[in-house]
């Protein structure tokens, strides 16, 4: 299972990679977390019956938006879901009686990525998301760094404006993932047109903004942005300016040869979110600056990780 802070992905494979099923769908918020770990456990257990045969003994993978608890097989303090923290491994494991692994979700991604996908051959890479949130995966010298907690490599949670005119979902200030998620985008956008007029007048964005009666999502901002507004334009500027902040800042603390990116915001937007780090990078990065690619795997570099760590020893 691939479990993000806005859907969950299921699906049945095999050591090589292969995805025999799979099923995706938006997960409801209840107010009760049990109301919620509920609806995860019947998600998977879609997924046994489609296991190709009968007496196979299934593991389950786990990739998960943290940050995690390791220790006690949870989330805790996620800063996307609107729960303490979430169980996840005692619930699965006493509803199917199999092996359950636990992993950050963008560390999951980082193995895929190295077992299935561009980093086969490389020995250090980062895996960086960028979605609802923004995650990362680091694997260096050949091994994964997961830390005390299973939460090394938040690289998200760097600070890239030190004024902390954003709060993150975590509740600090001026990190990477308030200016450039999928959630943070809007509220960049709100704060560059609080904090300037628009050159020459006016845009269609801007307008909006202003008037309209419901949130604009960072979809029709980027679009805003690729089309020639201005407005959108200076969003999308100043979002390539931190992006590349903050991939210098994995550069300069893990060195890797290869970083790939994926989540919606950069498989979607990949111009809008390579060009400027690659123009950029260098006037902040001390290290060499490594390959920088969109993940071949697209959205199942995750799913991947979670299937290749569930058939980990």
């Amino acid at each position: 299972m691939d479990l993000g802070a806005t859907r969950a992905r299921v699906c049945v494979g095999n050591r090589r990679g292969k995805l025999l099923w799979r099923a995706s769908k938006v997960m409801p918020l209840p107010r009760q977390v049990e109301d919620y770990v509920g609806n995860l456990v019947d998600f998977v257990g879609g997924a046994f019956r489609h296991l190709p045969g009968k007496g196979l003994k299934a593991a389950i993978g786990v990739a998960s938006i943290g940050p995690l608890d390791m220790r006690r097989g949870r989330m805790s303090g996620p800063a996307n879901l609107p729960y303490e923290s979430v169980s996840l491994v005692s619930p699965l494991e006493e509803a199917f009686g199999s092996r359950v692994v636990l992993v950050n979700d963008a560390n999951a991604a980082a193995l895929g990525e190295r077992a299935f996908g561009a980093g086969k051959n490389h020995e250090n890479l980062v895996y960086v998301t960028i979605s609802t949130g923004i995650g990362g995966g680091a694997i260096v010298d050949g091994h994964l760094l997961t830390g005390k907690d299973g939460n090394a490599a938040e690289v998200g949670h760097v600070v890239v404006d030190p004024s902390g005119r954003l709060t993150c979902g975590c509740g600090r200030k001026g990190h990477w993932e308030a200016y450039c998620s999928g959630k943070g985008i809007p509220r960049l956008a709100n704060l560059l047109a609080s904090e300037e007029s628009v050159t020459g007048g006016e845009t269609r964005l801007s307008r909006l903004l202003k008037t309209s009666t419901g949130p604009v999502g960072a979809a029709a901002i980027l679009k805003a942005a690729t089309r020639g507004d201005r407005f959108g334009g200076r969003v999308a500027r100043e979002m390539g300016r931190l992006n590349a902040l903050g991939v210098a800042n994995v550069v300069n603390m893990f060195d890797p040869s290869l970083i790939t990116f994926g989540g919606g915001v950069a498989l979607n937007n990949q111009a809008l979110v390579l060009d400027p780090i690659r123009e950029l990078i260098t006037k902040y990065s001390i290290n060499r600056v490594p390959r920088l690619m969109i993940t071949p795997l697209g959205d199942d570099a995750g799913l991947l990780g979670a299937l290749s760590v569930a058939f980990s020893d």
